[in-house]
Formats: C-alpha cells, sequence, structure tokens
C-alpha cells in the first residue's frame, strides 16, 4: 500500500470529518464525573481555595490542573457544557499534532505511516468520541502522553540536551504531573529510555554523571509538581484514589474489571491494546529491539501493577488509554527509522494492511453499538438542565454519582461513594458513610437501585417517594439513578421539579 502525501492528506481530512460528526451528534453529553471538576472550578473561582460544598476545602478532584484550567474559563463563560468545550478541543488538538507527525513520516517508511493511520482510525473511533468527549481532562492527560513520547524519542538520539531545552521539557513534565499524578510514570521512563542511550551509546568515561544529569528534565519537573502537590494539599493521592482503593493486593480483580473495562470500550479499550501489542510485535519481528524500546512499552505493565497491587477500583478505559498511545507512538517512531529495506517493508505492510481490514469491518459495528449510547448521555445532559433542580440549592442531600446532581443541585451532597467530603469520609466503607449521611437528615436522595437497596437497611423507604429517574446508560449496561423526596411534601417538591406527582419508591428486593 503506497501512501503518497496526497492521498495521506486527502484521508485524514476524510477522518476529521467523520470526527466533527460524531462530535455534533454526541453534543453535549459529557461524563458525571465532570460536572464534579466544574463544581470545584466554580467554587475555587469564587472561593479561591479547592472545596467541593464551598465550605470544607478538600482533594475530591482527579487533576488538579484541570480544575485550575476549568476555573480560569469560567472568566469566559458559565455554560455547564464548558467541559465538553475543552475536551472537544484537546481531542482535536490531539488528533491534528499525531496527523501532523504522521504526514512528516518519510514516503520510504511505509509500515510507520500506514501504522500512523491506523493509530489516527482509532482516535476518531466512536469509542475514542466517548472517552475523550467526556468534560475530563482524558484527551489533554493523552496529548501529553504524546508529546513526551515525541520528545523524549527525539532527545534519545542526541549525546545532550541543552539548557534552554532542559528548561522546557522540565516544565512539560511538571505541567504534565500537575495534570495527572499518574503521568510521573512517564517522566520516569523518559529519564530512563535518556539516561541508558546516553550512557551506552555516546557517554565518555567521565562524562557520565552529566550524561544522567542531562537524561533528567521531565523527571525533574515531575517531582516538582509532586512537591507542590504536596505542599498545597499536604497529600499526594486524590481523596478518589483513596475512595476507590480496597488497600490491599486484589490481582485477579484487577484482571478480571480490566479485561471488562477495555471489552466494553471497543475499539479505544481492548482495540487500542491489540494494536499496542501489534506494533511492538511488528518492531520485534521487523528490527532487533533495545532496552530503551522495552522500557518504552513498560507504561501499561506498570500502571495495571500499581492498581492490583493497591486494589485499585479502575472504573474506564481512560485510567489506561494514554499508557497505550505513548508505547504506541515509541514503536511507530522506531519502526519509522525502518528504510531501505524492502523485504522487511513488504511484510510489515501485510500486516498491517490485515490489521487495517479487519478494523475497518469493525467500525461499523461499533458505531451501531455506540451511537444509543452517546445520545442517551446528551439527552441526560438535556434532563438536567431542563429540570429545577435548584429548588435543592443548599439543602442536604444523599447521592450516588454525584456530578449531574450536585453541579445542577448546587446542594450539600453526602457521597456514597466517599468522592468529595474529605479525607475521612474516603477512608470509611460503604455502611459507615451510609450511617453517616443518614444521620444528617437528608432532604433528597438520588440513588440507583443498588444502592437504594444499600440504605434502605438504614432509612425507611416507606417515609419516601420518587420524583423522578434518569437513565446513565453504557455500551453495555443500563444504571437507572432515582430522585427521592420525603413523603410528607413530595407533591409540592415535584411538581416544582419536574411538573409531575411522585411515584412509589419500589423497593429492589421486591
Amino acid at each position: 500500500m503506497i501512501l503518497t502525501n496526497r492521498v495521506l492528506r486527502l484521508l485524514i481530512l476524510i477522518m476529521a470529518l467523520w470526527l466533527l460528526t460524531w462530535m455534533l451528534l454526541s453534543w453535549a453529553g459529557i461524563q458525571d464525573d465532570a460536572l464534579i471538576h466544574l463544581r470545584y472550578a466554580d467554587n475555587l473561582f469564587q472561593y479561591h481555595f479547592l472545596t467541593y460544598n464551598g465550605v470544607h476545602p478538600n482533594y475530591g478532584a482527579s487533576s488538579l490542573l484541570y480544575v485550575y484550567l476549568l476555573s480560569v474559563l469560567r472568566t469566559f463563560s458559565a455554560s455547564p457544557n464548558l467541559p465538553r468545550i475543552v475536551s472537544d478541543l484537546a481531542h482535536l488538538v490531539l488528533f491534528t499534532g499525531i496527523a501532523l507527525g504522521v504526514v512528516r513520516i518519510p514516503r520510504d517508511s511505509s509500515v510507520a505511516r500506514l501504522l500512523g493511520l491506523i493509530l489516527l482510525l482509532f482516535l476518531v473511533a466512536p469509542s475514542a468520541v466517548r472517552w475523550l468527549d467526556d468534560g475530563m481532562e482524558t484527551g489533554l492527560a493523552l496529548c501529553f502522553s504524546a508529546l513526551i513520547c515525541w520528545v523524549t524519542f527525539r532527545q534519545s538520539s542526541r549525546p545532550s540536551t541543552s539548557l534552554p531545552e532542559y528548561f522546557v521539557l522540565a516544565v512539560l513534565g511538571c505541567i504534565a504531573v500537575l495534570l495527572r499524578i499518574e503521568l510521573t510514570i512517564l517522566c520516569g521512563l523518559s529519564f530512563a529510555i535518556l539516561g541508558w542511550a546516553r550512557l551506552f551509546t555516546s557517554a565518555k568515561v567521565g562524562h557520565r554523571a552529566k550524561a544522567v544529569l542531562s537524561a533528567s528534565p521531565l523527571l525533574l519537573g515531575g517531582l516538582i509538581a509532586l512537591a507542590a502537590i504536596r505542599l498545597k494539599m499536604h497529600v499526594l493521592l486524590p481523596d478518589t484514589a483513596i475512595a476507590k482503593s480496597f488497600g490491599a493486593p486484589a490481582w485477579n480483580v484487577s484482571i478480571y474489571v480490566t479485561a471488562k473495562i477495555l471489552a466494553g470500550a471497543l475499539s479505544f479499550g481492548f482495540g487500542i491494546l491489540v494494536f499496542w501489542l501489534f506494533t511492538l510485535f511488528l518492531l520485534w519481528w521487523l528490527r532487533r529491539p533495545s532496552m530503551i524500546d522495552l522500557f518504552a512499552n513498560l507504561p501499561f505493565p506498570i500502571v495495571f501493577s500499581l492498581a492490583a497491587q493497591r486494589g485499585q477500583w479502575i472504573q474506564g478505559a481512560r485510567y489506561f488509554v494514554w499508557t497505550f498511545l505513548f508505547s504506541i507512538l515509541w514503536n511507530i517512531l522506531r519502526l519509522g527509522e525502518l528504510r531501505n529495506n524492502p523485504a522487511a517493508s513488504a511484510r510489515g505492510l501485510r500486516l498491517a494492511s490485515i490489521f487495517l481490514a479487519f478494523f475497518l469491518l469493525a467500525i461499523p459495528i461499533e458505531s451501531w453499538a455506540m451511537y444509543p449510547m452517546l445520545r442517551q448521555r446528551a439527552m441526560l445532559m438535556d434532563d438536567f438542565e431542563n429540570d429545577h433542580f435548584e429548588i435543592f440549592r443548599g439543602k442536604r442531600g444523599i447521592a450516588y454519582d454525584v456530578g449531574m446532581i450536585g453541579y445542577f443541585s448546587q446542594a450539600d451532597i453526602c457521597d456514597l461513594a466517599g468522592l468529595v467530603n474529605g479525607r475521612e469520609m474516603a477512608r470509611m466503607d460503604l455502611h459507615a458513610r451510609i450511617e453517616v449521611c443518614v444521620h444528617d437528615h437528608p432532604d433528597f436522595m438520588f440513588l440507583d437501585t443498588s444502592s437504594i437497596n444499600d440504605v434502605s437497611a438504614s432509612i425507611s423507604l416507606n417515609d419516601w417517594q420518587v420524583c423522578s429517574h434518569y437513565d446513565f446508560r453504557g455500551v453495555n449496561s443500563f444504571d437507572r439513578h432515582f430522585l427521592l423526596v420525603p413523603r410528607v411534601n413530595a407533591t409540592q417538591i415535584c411538581k416544582q421539579l419536574v411538573g409531575s406527582v411522585p411515584s412509589e419508591v419500589e423497593h429492589p428486593s421486591r
């Protein structure tokens, strides 16, 4: 398959139009957690410290930098769609950056060009829209992952890093870790790659200390960011990481959950995992991998091992996808150095063409599966914007999945998941959280079927009625949430909220 510059640009244009189409089809649906970040950003803008309820400081956001970015952008827009706008822009920047890199691959590096084109297809697939246009910082994290890969690859062929470059790379590492603390792993691997390359290929005896120091800019920047987080928040890991950890190794559970979430993410989960392994196989088959190639393919094994060792609760493909992108890009860049070897190129092209054919056959199936979920996410956002949740402003509520209900109500939410009520609540188990939340005599509850069953052991559901329900849909899951209010004034509240009369609570065990 010959990909001339003209053909390549035409294909990239078609993919860009395809991506924009799916962005429009899914507008303005976002993930529930995105509105947790937006509420933190609103309060940061108003009170100048990190707080979810506007009173007590806490660390319930997965990305400090994203909260600060949204807070700054609050100067220009107060729309609840702000996180979606930011994630859309990040997705477009990521696609454009990768596309420019693919176009710059020399024509005689045909295998790398075709693999780059396949990577772009992954970035415009409907499942990519699901995870990169969900109002979270995932797209930005992938941008930094790609940038760290590119600068590390460029630096690995140089004997040293100049002082201006060192400063710029240190800033890059600092910003990346402030965005997602997990990106410290990439900064460390960059140090390992550059240190190995310079120690064993270019460093002279007596200059090894200088070679190691010149390999450290990203790592140094990352360490500075960790120190800044520690000074600002007094801890390194956010409350969300504590609440979603069993605190003990859970390898079997992690393997099962990871397989499940990657399969559910379709091409942007299981597909991109297979593509990473495919690029690694081609690198091993077509040219001899080096130790730095091994380092560059370690992000996923490291992140998975850390999650399994901590018993971390893995909830989506976004936890892993940045690791795949880093390694895939590295492998493509390394294969781009394969030139003047027609036999090897022909073998690689055949296999890559077969992979591309299977991917193209899967896209219509994925589109059919993803469209209802993306449309329902957009409809859910409309429902929350149209209903009058402001009647709960300042009141006490119990919720499971607190993003949308917390943002649109601006209520004092007691979170059964332990994400936004401070470190002490994050450390509690579910039963203890329920007891704390029920003890505060809530004015409303926003619960799914499972959490209604859990709460019913501590509070009588006979005293509550359902005002409305809201469907949180995944590709292969359907999670209905119910808004419950006290029976004594349910009719009045429900008419104010949705203009309808309440209904009885159906106990899940019935």
